[in-house]
């Protein structure tokens, strides 16, 4: 149960004293942040007439302006509602070492825009959209809306988006204001005396008795112990309300900053133990066995000699090239999104593969994005991070050349990331594709699978070709060397990631035209079916 929060003020000490040090004491915590590269989130939340513009700006003072950000969440802008709710909030997560404060957040906007409004979509089509919190809750009530499948997807997005961050590092403060009738009347006299408030007394009481079962429900589910909320009910006095805010803060972001430097200390120490134990193996020459691949081979049961001949593959590619063009000006024209992915060894085929998908397509509706390394602003935030400009807008189509599968094989494989990390993906990338997929967007995954010595027949291709060549990297010929590792890792990527609603499609690529044929055929039936459900 979620309980009220009030840090104890010491008796006899002047309010003011104790504001500057708690200030002092900010700014500290903020530097020690920086220097750990500790990314923290501030959320404050809360109801109307408590102040909290001001308290906001009080605890933002004490603050270097260099090491934070602020955000003021109101309704989304035209681009924003194109995309799915929880999108332009993964977009604002701080990179290491800086602060984002958010005045409002997923929280309120998860009310507002998908729980509380006439549409039945979660996700980007919301067509009747209510902007504010006061024309959606002086409405007739609906005291069963805690009771809905909407609710329940509402509070599982927060959660997972919540816990993939705090997985990876980033801490999170929220604190969610209240306050007793008395203390908003006084609230709402002041800011009346200070500039026009055009919010109607009876309204707002309104709207406090209808939606606090509907709070109190999304407070109590989203108090995860990565994660907790701080409930206070904000003092008459304001000076007293920062001291306390402060206070709040100041203690979470200490246990953040004991808690960062105790894990910093524990990495140095384990690192100079690998490294250690690395040079007793070197000494005595011993090497690790190679874990076998996983029991269900999915690659292994793929039929590698299906191929159409040159004739029967003009043919089918202008059949099938038409009805993709059909079923994407559908998808296009009912405001649903596409996402395909395209994996697969090198040379597989995924850029012809590629280009024949977008001959189909109006350019206007699509994006192809292919995607190499991650530069070092990437590297400052959560891996996610760098592929969400790329989600499309509603009616359009994003065709990823490799993806944020890059974590469970490349970085993997290669060691740019810890096992944890790697192994810790998995979810993270099934709770992100659902939150795509939950907000009505189409997610198709293709894995170009070639033989290994289809790959090198192709490799001693593009070296022959001086127009090809350009392909062939020293990199590519490197990674040949660790096929089996490669091989154990897609098998394992698609086992765990492949679902219901974001499928995994192996593509048997040996011979091109088939491949091409099937991956059209594949995309067109499923925008179909996905359409014809929508109808229903």
């Amino acid at each position: 149960m979620l309980l009220e929060r009030k840090p104890e003020i010491p008796a006899g000490r002047n309010i003011n004293d104790l504001i500057k040090e708690s200030c002092n004491e900010l700014g500290i915590l903020q530097r020690e942040a920086r220097l750990l590269d500790l990314p923290v989130i501030i959320v404050f939340e809360g109801w109307y007439d408590v102040f909290i513009g001001e308290l906001i700006n009080r605890l933002l003072l004490p603050l270097d302006s260099r090491g934070f950000d602020f955000y003021y969440t109101d309704m989304p802008t035209a681009e924003e509602s194109k995309k799915p709710f929880i999108i332009r909030f993964n977009q604002r997560i701080p990179p290491k070492g800086k602060i984002a404060i958010f005045d409002r957040s997923w929280y309120m906007r998860g009310l507002i825009e998908h729980l509380l409004n006439e549409s039945e979509f979660f996700g980007c089509f919301c067509p009747l959209i209510k902007s504010s919190l006061e024309t959606i809750l002086t409405e007739p009530a609906k005291k069963d809306v805690i009771h809905t499948d909407k609710f329940k997807i509402l509070i599982n997005t927060i959660n997972d988006f919540e816990k993939t961050l705090t997985d990876n590092g980033t801490f999170i403060i929220k604190i969610y204001f209240g306050a007793k009738k008395e203390k908003r009347m006084e609230s709402r006299k002041m800011w009346n005396s200070i500039l026009p408030y055009d919010m109607d007394t009876r309204s707002a009481e309104k709207i406090y008795k209808k939606d606090i079962d509907v709070l109190k429900e999304m407070l109590e589910q989203t108090n995860k112990e990565n994660a907790p909320w701080d409930l206070y009910f904000a003092d008459r006095d304001i000076d007293v309300a920062v001291l306390r805010t402060m206070k709040i803060i100041t203690e979470r972001l200490k246990s953040a900053v004991f808690t960062a430097k105790a894990e910093q200390i524990e990495a140095e120490t384990a690192t100079v133990t690998e490294k250690r134990e690395d040079e007793r193996k070197d000494k005595t020459n011993i090497t690790a066995a190679f874990t076998p691949a996983p029991a269900k081979d999915h690659l292994g049961a793929v039929d590698l000699t299906k191929s159409y001949s040159k004739k029967e593959y003009e043919k089918k590619i202008k059949k099938y090239q038409k009805r993709m063009s059909l079923a994407n000006y559908s998808l296009h024209h009912n405001k649903k999104p596409l996402v395909l992915i395209f994996e697969g060894w090198d040379a597989a085929g995924k850029g012809g593969a590629i280009k024949r998908i977008v001959q189909s397509i109006n350019p206007r509706n699509y994006r192809v994005i292919p995607i190499g390394a991650p530069t070092d602003t990437d590297k400052k935030y959560h891996y996610l991070w760098r592929f969400l400009n790329g989600i499309p807008d509603c009616g359009n189509t994003s065709v990823y050349d490799r993806s944020w599968y890059g974590r469970v094989m490349v970085e993997r494989v290669e060691g740019f990331c810890t096992e944890e990390e790697w192994k810790r993906a998995y979810r993270e990338i099934n709770d992100f594709e659902k939150s795509l997929t939950n907000a009505g967007m189409v997610v198709i995954k293709f894995w170009l699978h070639i033989s290994k010595e289809k790959q090198e027949e192709r490799f001693n291709a593009r070296a022959a070709d001086p127009l090809k060549q350009w392909k062939l990297t020293d990199e590519d010929w490197r990674n040949r060397g660790k096929w089996d590792q490669y091989y154990e890792a897609v098998n394992e990527m698609i086992d765990k990631t492949s679902t219901e609603k974001a499928p995994w499609v192996i593509v048997e690529a040996n011979d091109k035209y088939y491949a091409r044929i099937k991956i059209l055929k594949t995309v067109s039936e499923i925008i179909e079916k996905e359409l014809a459900e929508n109808r229903k």
